[in-house]
């Protein structure tokens, strides 16, 4: 699978078995092997989880959600780390009522033996070696005797950790399954990012994490299909990748996923963790089994994994004066295939364009604002707001070259459900310059960007990081962008890859030349 990661992407969407939508990008989730929207896709919606959008940084990394915005390298420091860990899985820890917790009795009877705390009491702001009051900054120390964790002597600060502290005993002397306290840390890590209100922002094991830096690259080990997880938390095949194992064998757009070699996908967190599941070494083979709504019947697929390259362009003629340019995903090198694909098209006649984002959940922001600088003149196309280093921040995105096309040359946009995040930037921003109409079904609604900060063990944390405004200063987070033509395929047509649809079944690529030839 591959991931939308796209931190810009909501859905999770991300290839599972696939990789990133090469027809320009990761599209979906790791089941292309993208959302996202994710849900996804970069996430979102991936993978990564979305995948939902990213940006610049080089180790900064996505994860099918669009990612990033700020473009200096965020840094990740392990007092602040395991900080923010204390105190956000508090709220886990009441709400979720299992062991995600942060320390145990082994290192508070450790500090209760050095005379400052003990279950049942947490200190406050000790003071520093050299016998200074405490900066106020929270962070671990270390001394002969064992780890302490030192806070501000803040309201309320306090009666939380005592809380802390009592449920963290209770669990590690009760449950029925017995963790180290390195075990109960790494629960914690995982469990405190879904406690934060935002579904774009999780934990990525190692693992998970190198499957979204893979399928953003356009290849890999799966099955060619582009999965997004919706609001519903099912994972849906948003796409396939055509002579991949999935499309040969008969997998359909529209298939619900519901198990992955007799796993439920319940047990999955995100679409990145369903596609590491379904990727795996060439040769070898997975069983899928799915829901396929228009025959009202489970479905069992048993494919061989096999390398995918996902082409995120394509393009062609579709008469002698309408381009026509797919892009699956913003994957790494999107922007520069985009470029060379409206150039070819250019000078082969084209003098209005068709750009096909349906099913596409995200990718990489700075990719999307390429294929921006593609088509307008330098100016600002979009707006950040966010939250960096304990300190609100704003931004702004830029176009910086002369435009490829003429001011005048007139833009299609086609998207549906699935299309999200960086996918709903780059429409959206066209829509509001007047200089593009929407031909399709509402789009999924990601109007965030994360940014992933990868930690010293190869995981990462993928955070919510930024909201992000259109020209005319709308977020589009949770309303997505309606069509100014609403057009919808037939059940026929919808459960096909839209690279296989026929001019007459594509009804809504059908209403979009009309458009053009009108004008």
């Amino acid at each position: 699978m591959s991931t939308n990661n796209q931190n810009f992407v909501n859905p999770e969407e991300q290839p599972a078995g696939v990789g990133p939508d090469n027809s320009g990008q990761p599209q979906g989730s790791p089941f292309p092997d993208q959302a996202p929207p994710n849900d996804g896709r970069l996430p979102g919606g991936g993978h990564y989880i979305h995948q939902d959008m990213y940006s610049q940084p080089p180790n900064v990394v996505n994860n099918g959600n669009m990612q990033g915005g700020r473009k200096k390298n965020p840094s990740c420091k392990w007092p602040v780390f395991f900080a923010v860990l204390l105190t956000a899985s508090l709220t886990f820890l009441l709400t979720a009522g299992i062991g995600y917790v942060l320390f145990g009795k082994t290192i508070l009877n450790r500090a209760a033996s050095q005379g400052t705390a003990g279950p049942g009491q947490i200190e406050g702001s000790a003071p520093s070696d050299n016998g200074s009051e405490p900066s106020g900054t929270i962070g671990v120390h270390s001394s002969k005797e064992g780890l302490s964790l030192t806070f501000p002597d803040q309201k309320g600060v306090r009666e939380a950790l005592e809380k802390f502290t009592s449920v963290y005993n209770i669990l590690q002397e009760n449950y029925y399954r017995e963790y180290s306290d390195a075990e109960m840390i790494e629960k914690m890590t995982e469990g405190l990012t879904k406690q934060m209100g935002s579904q774009y922002t999780f934990y990525l094991t190692p693992e998970y994490h190198a499957s979204v830096e893979e399928s953003m690259k356009g290849e890999y080990v799966g099955i060619g299909a582009i999965v997004m997880r919706d609001q519903n938390a099912q994972y849906i095949v948003n796409d396939l990748i055509p002579g991949g194992p999935a499309e040969k064998n008969g997998l359909h757009v529209g298939d619900i996923i519901t198990k992955v070699d007799d796993k439920d996908v319940s047990a999955f967190e995100d679409v990145g963790q369903l596609a590491a599941m379904v990727r795996g070494e060439a040769g070898t083979d997975v069983t899928i089994v799915v829901y396929r709504s228009s025959e009202a019947r489970e479905m069992t697929f048993k494919l061989t994994r096999a390398s995918i390259t996902n082409v995120s362009v394509r393009s062609r003629m579709l008469d002698s004066k309408i381009g026509y340019v797919q892009v699956s995903e913003f994957s790494e090198n999107t922007a520069k295939n985009f470029e060379q694909a409206v150039s070819a098209l250019k000078e082969q006649g084209a003098e209005s364009y068709i750009f096909d984002l349906r099913n596409n959940g995200g990718g990489y922001a700075h990719e999307c604002i390429g294929m921006l600088d593609v088509l307008l003149p330098p100016m600002e196309v979009a707006s950040l707001k966010g939250r960096e280093a304990g300190k609100p921040y704003t931004e702004t995105w830029k176009t910086s070259k002369p435009a490829l096309v003429p001011e005048d040359t007139k833009f299609v946009v086609l998207l549906n459900e699935n299309s999200a995040s960086a996918s709903e930037l780059f429409t959206g921003v066209l829509h509001d310059l007047g200089r593009a109409v929407i031909v399709g079904q509402k789009s999924f609604g990601k109007g965030v960007g994360t940014i992933t900060y990868q930690l010293e063990d190869k995981s990462a944390v993928q955070v919510t990081n930024f909201e992000y405004y259109l020209p005319k200063g709308e977020c589009i987070e949770g309303k997505g962008l309606d069509p100014d033509y609403p057009a919808a395929l037939s059940k026929e047509a919808a459960g096909k890859p839209i690279s296989m649809l026929t001019i007459e079944e594509d009804t809504q690529l059908s209403k979009a030349i009309e458009i053009l030839r009108s004008k």
